[in-house]
């Protein structure tokens, strides 16, 4: 069996290494084409340099439609993982118009450019926010209510529309990933560097002296915070990598979560532990909009139709930012 060669856009992201990291161990080729916005070309220098192998890297956008299809062509890519997208739910609702041409005009034409050039296989990076602000305490199921509130969530859950259009098309494969709250690292040089996620924007306050906050406390949970599905990105990785190597046909889409819950203000906690600062002093101001008190994944579906279950803790994923 000839090794397949995998096309990862937005590769050089937090996310995207970590998938390189885990198709590179499980031996297949990677190229990576990141326009560099977001992504940090360190994280690849680590990677070859840690799996002694050539990964060809390509800076340029997305939206440069010329240079996919090229690349494409040249490199012979058998699957591409497309994590490739504007993702700031705030800086969407700014933005609206860059955000649809980013998230649901380019992986449309993607998705054309692959069908052109027979690439066979599709695995898109969706995510929970499709699910939008959910007024339940239920677990979010695939086939249950979509209300994106942000152009962000919204540009995604039309994007799976082409995603599944491609996957039900006779021969190919894959399916659209929806993801939960992503934390932790498989290694220093593959941290997580955005501002969007609870972890890092802890971590930088406490590094800048300053105290975390949380944004509400009279939520109907048992500590009055809001409850959230963290999942390792290692398993996020390894969840692409089952999807990918997948033999059957698969759900066109699929929660990747943990199926438990934990509160801000248990998220906080861990994190003061880690670093020592447990008495460190918490702000508490009111709530901000669109914040449900309650979203996590239903995992049944990704675990019957690929095996997949989540194997980090919470408290592993934590410890392994340090």
């Amino acid at each position: 069996m000839t090794q397949e060669t995998w096309l990862l856009t937005g590769g050089a992201g937090y996310i995207g290494t970590h998938i390189a990291d885990e198709f590179i161990r499980a031996g297949k080729s990677v190229v990576i084409y990141d326009s560099l916005y977001q992504g940090l070309e360190s994280r690849i220098i680590y990677l070859r340099a840690q799996h002694k192998v050539e990964i060809p890297f390509i800076k340029a956008d997305i939206r440069d439609y010329n240079e996919l299809e090229s690349v494409i062509r040249t490199h012979e890519i058998d699957g591409i993982v497309h994590t490739a997208a504007l993702k700031a739910v705030g800086e969407s609702m700014e933005k609206s118009d860059e955000y649809f041409q980013v998230n649901l005009e380019a992986t449309t034409e993607l998705i054309a450019i692959a069908k052109r050039n027979g690439v066979k296989k599709f695995i898109f990076s969706s995510t929970a926010a499709v699910y939008g602000s959910p007024d339940s305490m239920d677990s979010c199921t695939e086939d249950g209510p979509k209300a994106p509130i942000s152009p962000y969530g919204d540009s995604k859950y039309q994007a799976e529309s082409a995603v599944t259009a491609f996957i039900n098309t006779p021969g190919n494969h894959g399916t659209s990933l929806r993801f939960f709250n992503v934390v932790g690292a498989a290694a220093p040089e593959l941290l997580d560097n955005s501002v969007e996620n609870l972890v890092p924007i802890v971590l930088g306050k406490l590094d800048a002296g300053q105290a975390p906050t949380i944004f509400g406390t009279d939520y109907p949970t048992p500590d009055g915070t809001c409850i959230r599905d963290y999942v390792d990105v290692r398993d996020i990785a390894r969840a692409h990598l089952a999807a990918a190597d997948a033999t059957t046909k698969l759900p066109e889409t699929m929660n990747i979560g943990t199926g438990r819950g934990a509160s801000v203000r248990e998220i906080i906690k861990l994190v003061l532990d880690a670093t020592k600062k447990s008495d460190t002093q918490v702000i508490e101001v009111e709530r901000r909009a669109g914040d449900p008190a309650f979203l996590c994944a239903d995992v049944t579906l990704a675990q019957s139709a690929m095996g997949f279950e989540s194997k980090y803790s919470l408290e592993e994923s934590v410890r392994s930012l340090f």
